[in-house]
């Protein structure tokens, strides 16, 4: 392997700028510049197998349009080397990559690639530089009007029609609150600059996109002196480094008189000064309940900070997000019972100070603003609190510590530095984190803390805004959008229609076209094969049962916990979701809730809940259970394990004022209705038909959860009343008084029943509470260095059999799982998403040979159906092969008879459709790939202990695996059948946009409505 030279030395045409190291990477980072091209190389070099690269462009936001994005989609779609109809989903359908995409953000624009192999690494990033250089998509408008808009109109009589891939994404957000309220404050802030600009807004200005303007921006930002080249992981870089300059940066020489500095003036325009209100709409569908679903911001303009500052201030939003911070103590004194986030807003081309109220009402912002201006004096006067501060750092160490378990890291990582280099023109973000993370969290006098705090107390520019959803402003975009094709199509000549109907019918044929290209394939014999189980120690302790694994990571451990909750009947399965949603809101004897927020932070890293009822094969495994889940450092197991405890089976539940707070808080956020929760609402549709662990699952959190939460909110709320106006000393004489006055005898009942309803909720969460904490059927399961391990395994042992045994189990009838077959759920959404699953877990004749030809049902039937149409921002087919399904899912889509008819047809066209033995090369890359998702350490080995818990065989996961590449066109007719035979009673769900269901209501065994 080559070693790079030192700082100022030159290789292969590339002179080394920078060198540096980065201990939470684990990595060596060098920059060089390339002589020829001005373009930007940094290598982070370290052990990880998962190689990455990254193509970044400076691309400021220069209108509403959603140009960059839409130059994005069509980069990637074709180049002279590279012929195709979409050269990337060529690449993503047939390739060994982990990760693939195209991202635009305010301020660049980037195309990442990962894998596991320097060769398909080598082979798409040739790929994706061709097409930088010369796309095929800018010389003609045929992609533009696939990828972006297009006005369509097949015969006179019909109605004009407005498509397009980008058009539709952004539509798909129309009712966005969230996206919509960050761009008013963007325009609150800096009207009329470049930073008021954000990206995803074309579904408000689709009248200005035009072909003309994306060539423009084409022109104008991809050049290589423009660009910085991020190559990551452990490669041959001299093997890199030769290729990139021989094959592609010394082809394109700096051009004279281009100063790719200008593009930086855009991030760095002089703004305005003052305090600034607005209050906005955000679109909503009629059912919305409109101003209890506000969003009230408070934006600080940080354009003027320095880049250490910056960081600095990252860090302290850290610590003024947390629910025991000076300003969410100072909202609640004020009454706002709200979720806050406090946040650093990098995401304009200039930086801000956030401060979000969620579900707020119009009304309460001089409120918010108080407690906000509150919060910061008390900050800026005193800081905060010892405890606050080190359970912020040990949270941010840990996070830092964890930072290699996360897949696709060279994309991750490459994307902070670009977003970092796009605005500064550096590329030292880590090296500059690191240094100011050490500096900040030293300064044990908080004088940065302070100093932060003292400076937004006074800002140059500030704004809050409003944003509130307008019920009903949704469909009349919707029909504005109508009446402009309708006066559109009214304002053509004759031959105007005729040209526009000749246009149309050519884009059809043009967009039957097939071609794609596969030069980047490598051999699937090369493929590594798949990790065997590892060594795992299955074991009872204390009549506890553990299984453990060592790794060679020192200092840190994942563990996990499963409790038996067959004890829990379905009535009380709404309370498990209460009774998580207060982990940490109430007292417990041995801990305040500002001691357990602060401590959790400290020792219970990502700590998660969840539910499951793994499948038969399970054996005595197989049963309702809650799972806990965490990270910690090794020497804080004990004291983790202590405070998860009490937080689980500790809590003051009698204390109902502040259960009523909770619940209030954190009602919205169980609001299925909402258009985000579209995804994973049709997703749990139809697993919950093909699993009885889904189906569990979807029964604890389903859509009724909301109206079961907002029951408890209202006996809570009464009993509340009837305290107060009682003296509750005096209560039962007022109860033998009042029976000798007429008319209060009822009055009387109802409240004592209202008191009577509270107190048994109480008692209702301490049942689940006990139910849930104890020892039966309990395991264990840790991942950590093997010195840590033993004694880890010992104390959790010994603690955990001290814990009571519940061994009734509440009988579960199959009835209770038995579910629709066919599911729509309306919600506030203009689109649909579409999910169709198929089970092979029960088909023997299912194979891992099988799995490329789900790919090449989705690249050559599914995706030219459906996304290529224009009907869909996206679609295709993913499988998991734990679980043995695959889902055929379609997003932002349009339509729904069409697609579920090209779902469930998908097995009997595979059978006839053309594939060659380089096509199914490419699938079986593909296939290979989804079937290997790389992990972390940690994670990788708990996903075994896992399996062996719940009889998942990793050897025939491995032989599904290995069986891949046995793919060959003989089995296609096989594969076609068993897919066809499957999807025939495959379950589906359509989740999104209430008239388009109600349209196609006959498709579909049960349609919910859901509204807030």
């Amino acid at each position: 392997m080559t070693t790079l030279p030192e700082k100022g030395e030159e290789i292969f045409g590339y002179k080394v700028m920078d060198q540096t190291t980065v201990s939470m990477l684990g990595a060596r980072i060098t920059e060089l510049s390339h002589a020829c091209s001005g373009a930007r190389v940094l290598y982070i070099e370290n052990d990880d197998r998962e190689l990455g690269f990254n193509l970044i462009y400076r691309t400021p936001q220069l209108d509403q349009s959603d140009s960059n994005h839409i130059l994005e989609h069509l980069m990637l779609c074709s180049c002279s080397r590279y012929p195709s109809r979409d050269i990337f989903f060529d690449m993503d359908s047939k390739s060994y990559s982990t990760f693939m995409n195209g991202l635009t953000d305010n301020t660049y624009t980037c195309y990442p690639v990962c894998s596991q192999s320097e060769d398909q690494l080598l082979k798409i990033m040739d790929v994706f530089l061709c097409c930088m250089e010369e796309p095929d998509a800018l010389k003609e408008d045929y992609f533009f009007r696939r990828e972006a808009l297009r006005y369509e109109l097949e015969s006179e009589d019909e109605e004009l029609s407005l498509e397009g891939t980008v058009f539709n994404e952004d539509w798909g957000h129309l009712t966005d609150i969230q996206e919509n309220a960050d761009s008013f404050m963007a325009e609150t802030l800096y009207e009329g600059q470049t930073a008021s600009h954000l990206l995803g807004r074309a579904h408000f200005h689709y009248k200005d996109i035009s072909f003309g303007r994306i060539r423009e921006r084409f022109e104008k930002f991809y050049r290589y002196s423009n660009c910085l080249i991020v190559l990551y992981g452990k490669m041959d870089i001299a093997r890199v480094l030769t290729f990139l300059d021989k094959e592609h940066l010394s082809r394109f020489p700096v051009a004279a008189g281009i100063v790719d500095h200008d593009l930086l003036s855009y991030f760095h325009e002089p703004v305005k000064q003052g305090f600034f209100k607005r209050q906005a709409e955000s679109p909503a569908y009629e059912g919305n309940p409109g101003n209890n679903n506000g969003i009230i911001d408070y934006g600080i303009d940080l354009s003027g900070c320095s880049e250490q500052d910056l960081i600095f201030w990252d860090m302290v939003t850290d610590i003024l997000d947390q629910d025991t911070s000076a300003i969410h103590r100072a909202a609640r004194e004020k009454g706002l019972n709200n979720v806050i986030e406090v946040y650093l807003d990098t995401a304009p081309a200039l930086p801000s100070l956030k401060f979000r109220l969620h579900n707020a009402k119009p009304g309460q912002d001089e409120e918010f603003l108080a407690a906000v201006k509150t919060g910061l004096k008390e900050v800026s006067e005193n800081g905060v609190s010892s405890d606050l501060f080190h359970a912020v750092l040990k949270e941010n160490r840990l996070s830092d510590c964890l930072t290699r378990e996360a897949p696709h890291l060279g994309f991750h990582i490459s994307e902070e530095i670009g977003k970092y280099w796009s605005t500064t023109d550096k590329t030292g973000y880590f090296t500059l984190y690191e240094n100011c993370f050490d500096t900040f969290f030293q300064d044990e006098k908080q004088d940065i803390l302070r100093r932060l705090a003292g400076d937004a107390l006074t800002p140059s520019l500030s704004a809050v805004v409003t944003t509130v959803p307008k019920p009903g402003l949704a469909e009349a975009m919707e029909e504005e959008k109508e009446q402009y094709l309708k006066e559109k199509k009214a304002s053509l000549s004759k031959k105007e229609i005729l040209k526009l109907m000749e246009d149309t019918k050519d884009f059809q044929i043009w967009n039957q076209n097939d071609q794609c290209n596969l030069d980047f394939l490598i051999q699937p014999e090369d493929l590594p094969g798949p990790e065997a189980e590892p060594v795992i120690s299955e074991t009872v302790l204390h009549d506890i049962h553990c299984l453990s694994s060592a790794v060679s990571l020192k200092g840190i451990g994942c563990y996990q916990l499963f409790f038996d909750i067959s004890g829990l009947k379905p009535s009380d399965w709404n309370y498990l979701t209460l009774y998580q949603m207060l982990l940490t809101e109430l007292d417990t004897s041995h801990f305040t809730v500002e001691q357990q927020k602060n401590k959790e932070q400290e020792l219970l890293y990502d700590c998660t809940f969840d539910e499951l009822y793994p499948e038969r094969e399970a054996g005595k495994n197989s049963h309702p259970m809650m799972s806990v889940f965490w990270y910690g450092l090794t020497e804080d197991f004990e004291e983790g394990l202590e405070l998860l405890l009490d937080l689980m089976g500790g809590c003051d539940y009698e204390d109902c004022e502040t259960i009523l707070r909770v619940i209030d808080k954190y009602l919205p956020d169980y609001d299925m209705s909402r258009s985000d929760n579209g995804p994973s609402l049709a997703y749990s549709l139809t697993e919950r038909y093909i699993r009885r662990d889904s189906c569990f699952r979807y029964l604890l959190n389903q859509p009724g959860m909301y109206d079961f939460l907002k029951e408890i909110r209202d006996v809570l709320e009464r009993a509340q009343e009837v305290e107060k106006s009682v003296n509750s000393t005096d209560y039962t004489d007022m109860q033998l008084s009042s029976s000798h006055t007429p008319g209060t005898t009822e009055t009387a009942t109802l409240d004592v029943k209202a008191l009577e309803a509270a107190k048994q909720i109480s008692k209702n969460l301490r049942r689940v509470a006990d139910c849930i904490l104890n020892k039966h059927r309990l395991v264990f399961l840790a991942c950590a260095d093997e010195n840590s391990l033993a004694s880890i395994l010992e104390h959790s042992t010994k603690r955990l059999s001290a814990l009571h045994e519940v061994t009734e189990d509440a009988p579960l009838p199959d009835s209770i799982f038995t579910c629709p077959r066919r599911s729509a759920a309306a919600i506030d959404s203009p689109l649909e998403e579409v999910r169709m699953t198929g089970d092979f877990g029960n088909v023997s004749e299912f194979m891992g040979r099988h799995l490329p030809f789900l790919l090449a049902a989705a690249d050559k039937y599914i995706k030219p159906a459906i996304r290529y149409q224009g009907c869909a921002y996206d679609s295709g087919v993913d499988f998991l092969l734990p679980n043995r399904y695959f889902t055929l899912w379609s997003t932002s889509d349009s339509r729904i008879r069409s697609t579920l008819e090209t779902f469930a047809s998908a097995g009997e066209q595979l059978e006839n459709l053309a594939i060659s033995e380089e096509d199914l090369r490419g699938y079986i890359l593909s296939a290979y790939a989804q079937a290997l998702p790389p992990s972390g350490m940690l994670n990788g080995r708990m996903r075994f202990l896992r399996r062996r818990l719940f009889g998942i065989s990793t050897d025939h996961i491995n032989k599904m695996i290995m069986d891949i590449r046995n793919s060959s066109l003989k089995d296609q007719r096989t594969a076609a059948k068993l897919i066809h035979k499957i999807l025939q009673n495959s379950p589906a769900a359509v989740v999104g946009n209430e008239k388009l269901i109600e349209e196609n209501k006959d498709l579909f065994d049960e349609v919910m409505k859901l509204h807030s």
